[in-house]
């Protein structure tokens, strides 16, 4: 199988350099593309010039939304002009003699609510976008965005939700698949939560929500995908920004400097965020009954907690020619957080008497650092639909995890945990368009992951006056998994406004592992043909109606697969399982959009059934007299999930956006010997208001219900923030106030477990957290360089012929196609 799809990638790869030639000849047609409401000009318009059926040239309009065929042949032509927002045009019957220069003025577009590929709100510009497979999140448009993460970023989108420590979830589950630029990136391979605090807010163009990924998109993520995208200047010339933030409990720095000239181009990016003051109260209690004897546990935890890290990148493109286009970025992150803190426990047995009273001191370190190099190459042709791209990309984190414990004052013991991940991955994408309403998306892609886990546990010897490697509690993972995949979909596009995109992708896993309990582990190989299928509908009076099926894999990760076990709490452990399946997730999603004036409301209803769901699971053993939590992950039987949400973009003036959303969802889950449902949802809302003299404000809050887990609840919490923002020499740069959870102290958690396997054998659980977050926060940002427009020397304005696709940080193929 591996032979067969490498020799069609390498027989597709040969037909798809080909392209068509237009005829030789030495007219020229030009114009402009306008807004039919507003006359403004239309930059980065597809424009595609047609002889006899067949595409012999197309373009992107430029900035001041002019294109320009060159070495027309006399005769007879058609002209197709599609953009994201506006109804597709066609221009029949244009004459053009040899030696001639047809300019055809002013072409007026027509503002359309809703495409095949896309569904664009007009008029005012729009916070939130609905398009066939996904929701977008434009968030260099709100500016409560200033000075912030990707973590305060992905609060505020629709479906989304993300808890204290950063972990992201969708509709309610915590399988989401993140993309930087539509790529994977090592910077979330050891800590989702870290690595979204190290993406300034002021880089982020916009987050993607994919629900229903087409068969071109990697298979993991059994929720769905969030793809975040970043800002990318593509101006010609010297350009930059700097943004400065200065808080009670953090303070950021993040600048960039692009450099442009002709057909290349150099983009420099560096970061910097530290936190601080970050307070951690907590109160835990435990019962558990074992063969009918009580204990009872009682843990008090006060600590605190810092962190601090950079994120750095630079880009090389180069314009072979207005059609090909090469790009290398190489990233690098690096992140170290702390933290000391004494716990309090107190263990009582079944007569209530006490056991033991511990204060136990814990001195915490975690640092990491990951890089990522990537290269892209693409290639457009006569048809601007028509697209070859190639990636590859090679991507290295490297974790250190310790700590220290003195108990009631006395050395107790220690750990270190030292990992390394690896992945190294090929693509190639096509697209190729079958006449004027179907497109043709084939590729394949190849991943070579491996995972490095060396994890030592130390006890101190009284004897010595030192620590000594405990070699029962220490253990070793080295994980191999390799992936290689194929994919083929099309897109129709049908009479009365109908639309269908279905393909299919094959995926094999192949895996070795070996870890201290077993060598050469013997984990089988799998394939997977994940489906995926929808149907849309627009409507003539501004809405649509969409319905997709697709099917998704969920392969572990290193956080569930490591065996090493954290023995930082002696009375609560955790560790992971090598031996873990994939889960497999069933999803259809029925979502309807409606659009009045520069206003939207979307709605949808999904199911999503997991098979084989991979999940925590805790229970109390005796250790040494003791009772002793251990949790870890296991494949349960089902995990089923049905829900509703409906979010919102209201501009009820032209100074003043309101928008949020609601969340409601039901789970099932049950592994044949425990099982639990309930109810869950979140809501968010967002408003904000332009004020004269360049002033504005916006208002921010978010609140998620406990979710339903196999042994119980975790986590609800609220969150919100305010900001104040000035714009300043002529808006070039602003300064900001924000205020984070001022009409609150602190925030608080609350979670429970409980497993009872008979009245002998069970024990119940809560957990009480509470982090002081009230914080204030002032921000200035400024950009710098000028642009020149009389096209000489390294400061003119260089016409761009890209479109949005991955090198440019866009839709990566999803955008427009007709």
């Amino acid at each position: 199988m591996k032979k067969l799809l490498l020799g069609f990638l390498l027989l597709f790869t040969c037909f798809s350099v080909t392209q068509v030639k237009g005829q030789a000849g030495n007219a020229t047609i030009s114009g402009v593309i306008v807004d039919s409401v507003t006359n403004g000009q239309v930059e980065f318009a597809a424009v595609a010039l047609w002889s006899a059926g067949k595409a012999i040239d197309g373009t992107l309009t430029t900035d001041n939304g002019k294109f320009k065929f060159e070495g027309v042949k006399g005769g007879t032509y058609k002209i197709l002009v599609s953009f994201v927002g506006y109804q597709p045009l066609s221009l029949e019957n244009i004459a053009v003699k040899n030696n001639a220069s047809l300019n055809l003025g002013n072409i007026k577009l027509v503002g359309d609510n809703i495409q095949l590929d896309a569904v664009t709100v007009v008029g005012q510009s729009s916070l939130i976008e609905d398009k066939i497979d996904r929701l977008v999140y434009n968030a260099e448009k709100d500016i409560s965005n200033t000075g912030g993460t990707a973590e305060e970023v992905l609060r505020k989108v629709p479906m989304l939700s993300v808890d204290l420590d950063g972990e992201v979830e969708l509709r309610g589950s915590s399988n989401v698949r993140i993309l930087i630029n539509n790529k994977p990136s090592a910077i979330f391979a050891s800590s989702v939560g870290e690595a979204l605090r190290q993406i300034p807010s002021d880089q982020i163009k916009s987050v993607e929500v994919i629900t229903s990924p087409s068969a071109k998109y990697d298979g993991e993520g059994t929720a769905g995908i969030v793809n975040i995208i970043l800002k990318k200047n593509t101006l010609a010339g010297v350009t930059g920004s700097l943004n400065l933030g200065v808080g009670v409990v953090g303070s950021s720095a993040n600048g960039s400097v692009n450099l442009r000239d002709g057909k290349w181009g150099i983009s420099l990016s560096g970061s910097g965020r530290a936190s601080y003051n970050y307070k951690t109260i907590g109160e835990n209690t435990r019962e558990s009954v074992i063969d009918g004897a009580a204990t009872y546990l009682t843990q008090l935890d006060d600590s605190r907690s810092v962190r601090a890290g950079g994120r750095y990148s630079g880009t090389f493109d180069y314009d072979f020619d207005k059609k090909t286009n090469f790009s290398v970025t190489y990233s690098l992150r690096n992140r170290v957080s702390g933290s000391d803190g004494d716990q309090l426990s107190t263990l009582l047995d079944n007569n209530r008497d006490l056991i033991y009273e511990n204060l136990r001191d814990i001195d915490q370190t975690d640092k990491s650092n990951s890089s990522d190099l990537d290269f892209t190459f693409t290639k457009r042709y006569a048809n601007p639909i028509q697209e070859l791209t190639i990636l590859a990309q090679v991507s290295q984190n490297n974790t250190d995890n310790y700590y220290t414990a003195l108990q009631n004052g006395i050395s107790a013991d220690s750990s270190e945990n030292q990992g390394k991940d690896r992945e190294l991955s090929f693509q190639l994408d096509y697209v190729q368009p079958l006449g004027e309403k179907v497109k043709w998306e084939v590729g394949g892609k190849g991943v070579l992951r491996s995972a490095l886990s060396d994890g030592q546990f130390y006890s101190y010897n009284d004897g010595t006056g030192s620590f000594a490697l405990n070699d029962s509690r220490s253990n070793f993972l080295d994980y191999d998994q390799n992936v290689l995949a194929g994919y083929s979909s099309f897109t129709f596009e049908l009479p009365n406004k109908w639309g269908v995109q279905a393909g299919v992708r094959y995926e094999k896993t192949t895996i070795d592992a070996e870890f201290k309990e077993l060598s050469n582990v013997d984990i089988p190989d799998y394939d997977n043909f994940l489906p995926s299928i929808t149907l849309s509908k627009r409507f003539k009076k501004a809405g649509s109606i969409r319905t997709s099926y697709t099917q998704r894999i969920q392969r572990p990760s290193i956080r569930y697969l490591n065996p090493f076990v954290d023995y930082s709490n002696a009375n609560s452990i955790s560790f992971g399982s090598p031996t873990l399946s994939p889960e497999l997730v069933d999803m259809l999603e029925v979502a309807m959009s409606t659009y009045f004036g520069s206003n939207s409301i979307n709605f949808s209803v999904f199911s999503r059934i997991e098979d084989n769901s991979i999940t925590s699971i805790s229970n109390v053993t005796r250790q040494d007299g003791l009772d002793v939590t251990e949790t870890t992950y296991g494949n349960i039987g089902v995990n089923k999930r049905y829900g509703s949400n409906i979010s919102m973009n209201l501009n009820p003036t032209n100074k003043w956006r309101l928008g949020g959303g609601v969340n409601v969802d039901y789970t099932y889950m049950d592994n044949r010997t425990i099982s639990n449902e309930g109810w869950s949802g979140g809501v968010n809302l967002n408003t904000s208001y332009s004020f004269p003299k360049d002033w504005a404000a916006s208002f921010f809050a978010f609140y998620r219900s406990p979710r339903v887990q196999l042994q119980g609840t975790r986590n609800g919490f609220y969150f919100h923030g305010i900001t104040v923002k000035k714009n300043i020499n002529k808006k070039r740069g602003s300064i900001g106030l924000g205020l984070e959870n001022p009409f609150a102290k602190t925030i608080d958690f609350k979670s429970a477990l409980e497993n009872r396997t008979d009245a002998l054998n069970y024990f119940i659980t809560s957990n009480n957290r509470s982090i002081y977050r009230r914080s204030i926060r002032i921000d200035f940002q400024y950009r710098f360089g000028k642009m020149e427009s009389d096209g000489k020397g390294l400061f003119r304005r260089k016409s761009s012929n890209r479109g949005n696709d991955a090198v440019d940080g866009g839709d990566a193929g999803e955008g427009d196609f007709r």
